[in-house]
C-alpha cells in the first residue's frame, strides 16, 4: 500500500519505507535504559515494539515533489542482503517505480548523513544509481566518514559499504557539500542537526505558512522525544545529539513544527504536552 502524499510548502511529501520489521533488541540501541523505563513509552507508541525486547524498526526515505523539482532524501539499506537488518532487501527503488519515478527523475539526492542505512542505494556497480542527480552531504559527515577510525567502526557494523555507496559519488564529483543551512530548493532547507553523526542534517519545508521539519536520526524512537538525554548506541556525540534533540523539541513545540524521523512510524506528527511530558502524535492524514 502506497503512503499517503503529505503536501506542504508547495511540495509532494511522499514517505517511502525501505525495510521494516524486527531487526534490534532494545537493549542494543539504548544499553543505559532499563526495561521498567519504556512501560510508558510501550502504550503510547505500540507499534515500535516487537517484543520485550526488540524494537520494531522502519527505515523511511522520502520523495519530495514540487517547484519543478524531484528530491529524494536519503537512500535506505540499499539492494542487500543487508546482514544489520536481518539480511532484508531494500524496495527503495520499487516503492519509486511505483509511483512512476525512474533513477534518472531524480534531480537531487540529499543524504541527511552517512550512517549505513541512509546511503544504501547512493550507489551500485560503482556507479550513481540516480545518475542526473547532484549528491548533497554535509562537509562535516564526509570529513568525519574520511577519518580511518570512524571508518573502521563503520566497517565494523557493515563492512564495505563506504566504499561502495560513498567512494562512486566522489570519483566523478557529483557529491556535493554543505557547511551551514542551505536553501537547496525553494523552500526546503537543510540545517546542521549534529550529534547522531558530526554533521547530520535535517530538512525543512517552510513556505511561511506550512512547515514540515524531516529530522533523520536527530530521534531513534519517539520516546526520545520525552526523554531527550537517552541517547542511542548509534549516536557519536551523545551530548551534542541531545543539545539537538532539546533545541528541536523546544522549537517544534513552541511553533507548532510538524516532525517525521527516519525511524518512526512514517507518518507525520506533532509535538505535544502530555502533562509534564512530551509527546509525539501522529497526524490522521
Amino acid at each position: 500500500m502506497q503512503s499517503t502524499a503529505i503536501l506542504v510548502a508547495g511540495y509532494s511529501v511522499e514517505p517511502l519505507v525501505d525495510v521494516a520489521g524486527a531487526f534490534f533488541p532494545l537493549h542494543m540501541v539504548f544499553p543505559g535504559v532499563t526495561p521498567s523505563e519504556w512501560e510508558l513509552f510501550r502504550s503510547w507508541y505500540p507499534e515500535t515494539f516487537a517484543g520485550p525486547d526488540m524494537l520494531y524498526t522502519r527505515v523511511t526515505c522520502y520523495l519530495v515533489r514540487g517547484h519543478g523539482r524531484t528530491i529524494l532524501v536519503d537512500c535506505g539499506v540499499g539492494p542487500g542482503p543487508s546482514p544489520l537488518f536481518g539480511n532484508a532487501r531494500g524496495l527503495l527503488l520499487q516503492e519509486l517505480a511505483d509511483r512512476g519515478v525512474t533513477p534518472d527523475r531524480i534531480d537531487t539526492v540529499l543524504l541527511t548523513h552517512l550512517h549505513p542505512d541512509h546511503i544504501g542505494w547512493a550507489a551500485q556497480e560503482n556507479r550513481p544509481t540516480f545518475p542526473r542527480a547532484r549528491y548533497v552531504v554535509s562537509h562535516a559527515d564526509l570529513e568525519a566518514f574520511h577519518q580511518d577510525e570512524v571508518r573502521t567502526a563503520m566497517q565494523a557494523i557493515v563492512p564495505g559499504y563506504l566504499d561502495q555507496c560513498l567512494t562512486p559519488l566522489e570519483a566523478p564529483g557529483v557529491l556535493e557539500t554543505v557547511v551551514d543551512t542551505t536553501e537547496l530548493a525553494p523552500s526546503f532547507t537543510v540545517v546542521p542537526s549534529p550529534g547522531h553523526t558530526p554533521g547530520m542534517l535535517r530538512v525543512e519545508l517552510d513556505d511561511g505558512t506550512t512547515r514540515l521539519w524531516l529530522v533523520a536520526d536527530a530521534f531513534t524512537h519517539p520516546a526520545q522525544i520525552t526523554r531527550t538525554e537517552w541517547c542511542s548506541a548509534f549516536d557519536m556525540m551523545p551530548e551534542l545529539a541531545i543539545a539537538t534533540r532539546k533545541a528541536i523539541k523546544e522549537r517544534a513545540v513552541r511553533e507548532g513544527i510538524e516532525v517525521m524521523a527516519t525511524h518512526f512510524p512514517p507518518v507525520r506528527g506533532r509535538l505535544l504536552q502530555d502533562g509534564p511530558s512530551t509527546r509525539w502524535e501522529a497526524v490522521s492524514p
